[in-house]
């Protein structure tokens, strides 16, 4: 057994001290191949995972933490620039949120001092890291990474709350004074920031409104002159602000009546009106608008009118309390013509042509005319100026049956002839 343990320890020995020979002859191919190897490794990671560096496109606020009691912030801190190197496709993902800068206040004292910028990742980003930070209020002179913080007394007042209400419900509709809870906030900060605060301003949008407005609303620190003071905070930063909004007018439309005023000239009518707008709507209570089916046009004179009349008057008829919604003047265009009718002439015919050696024994000696056209016109016709005639051209002695002609004023038309033929009885002349 010894003897077999003494064995084994000498072929141990023999096989150290033959590998060791081994690496002390090839001790320069080997670190060469673990250099080589290493290079190769870094190629196929840098192949398969790229990275790109560079300034991340959106600055970082800077945000303050471990604020000493009883100071405050007297001016702001600025934004961090950040360059940052990230895997190549994680690059177009990145965010403002996924990084956090703050500075340390801790034992800070009232004045100005340099404080470092701490810029973390927040969330899990891997391939992420952050290579310098660059404050955009960093001091000259001072440390790099580190901005300007400036420390002032905290002072606190209290301010009232102000509604600044932009639109209005639609029309009819009005809102009630607005019931704020609270009616003062605690504005804090710097105090000569603190001192311009007239009042917290919350804004509340009536647009179009037909139901209650109840919810919450931020507040805004504005000074006398409605611009907004940065770099004071308030408690709390929003009120609850219920309106009531309730329809006081209704709307109603109704017609537009034209008030005419005198006739017409003698023989002329009235053909039509027209009216722009036709309608009009009316604002107003219920009970009002119930009773109110139409209005009434300031009065029209067409006195001795013989042509179309335009005016542009005034809405009358409106009931007090009611109102008119827009224009409260209508155009109106009265059509005015001349009315048609017709008129009887009794008229002894007359006779051309006769030859020299005949004679009329017998005609009729009236024929009735009936002629139709504008009334002014036939109201100026005289009898004189209607003719009936006979022509006897080339007839000889005896009784001829002739359609009389009628010649008359111009603009008129006959309408009946009686009787539609006349007869003439010729003989020859002594």
């Amino acid at each position: 057994m010894a003897r077999l343990l003494r064995e084994f320890l000498r072929l141990s020995q023999a096989v150290v001290m033959t590998a060791v020979g081994s690496i002390r002859q090839n001790l320069l191919l080997a670190v060469l191949a673990v250099g080589l190897a290493f290079v190769v490794w870094m190629f196929i990671v840098d192949t398969e995972h790229p990275t790109r560096t560079g300034v991340f496109p959106v600055d970082i606020p800077v945000e303050p933490v471990n604020m000493p009691e009883g100071l405050t912030l007297g001016g702001p801190l600025g934004d961090v620039a950040l360059r940052v190197e990230a895997d190549e496709d994680l690059w177009d993902e990145l965010t403002a949120s996924d990084f956090g800068a703050t500075v340390n206040l801790l034992g800070a004292q009232i004045g100005t001092q340099d404080v470092e910028v701490k810029v973390e990742l927040l969330g899990e980003r891997n391939g992420l890291r952050i290579i310098e930070v660059i404050p955009t209020l960093h001091a000259a002179g001072a440390p790099p990474g580190t901005v300007s913080v400036e420390l002032k007394p905290l002072v606190s007042l209290v301010v009232p709350v102000s509604i600044d209400a932009v639109g209005a419900p639609p029309m009819g509709y009005e809102p009630s004074t607005p019931n704020v809870e609270p009616e003062q906030v605690v504005v804090s900060g710097p105090e000569d920031l603190v001192s311009r605060v007239a009042a917290a301003v919350a804004t509340v949008d009536l647009s179009g409104a037909v139901s209650d407005v109840r919810q919450a609303y931020s507040l805004v620190p504005r000074d006398d002159s409605g611009f907004i003071v940065g770099g004071v905070t308030l408690e709390p930063s929003s009120v609850d602000i219920e309106i009531t909004v309730e329809q006081k007018r209704f709307s109603r439309l109704v017609v537009v009546n034209p008030s005419l005023e005198g006739s017409p000239a003698a023989g002329y009518n009235v053909t039509g009106v027209e009216l722009d707008p036709a309608s009009v709507t009316l604002l107003g209570s219920l009970e009002l608008l119930n009773v109110t089916s139409f209005v009434v046009t300031d009065d029209i004179d067409i006195t001795g009118a013989t042509s179309d009349i335009s005016r542009i008057v005034n809405i009358l008829g409106v009931p007090a309390g009611v109102s008119i919604s827009g224009t409260s003047a209508v155009s109106v265009q009265v059509h005015i013509a001349a009315g048609q009718g017709e008129a009887t002439f009794g008229v002894a015919p007359q006779w051309t042509g006769l030859a020299s050696d005949l004679r009329v024994v017998s005609i009729a000696s009236l024929v009735e005319v009936t002629l139709e056209g504008e009334l002014p016109t036939l109201r100026n016709v005289s009898p004189d100026q209607v003719t009936v005639s006979v022509d006897l051209s080339g007839l000889g002695a005896g009784s001829h049956r002739l359609e009389p002609q009628v010649e008359m004023p111009a603009g008129l038309q006959v309408v009946n002839i009686s009787p539609t033929s006349v007869e003439v009885v010729l003989e020859p002349a002594p």
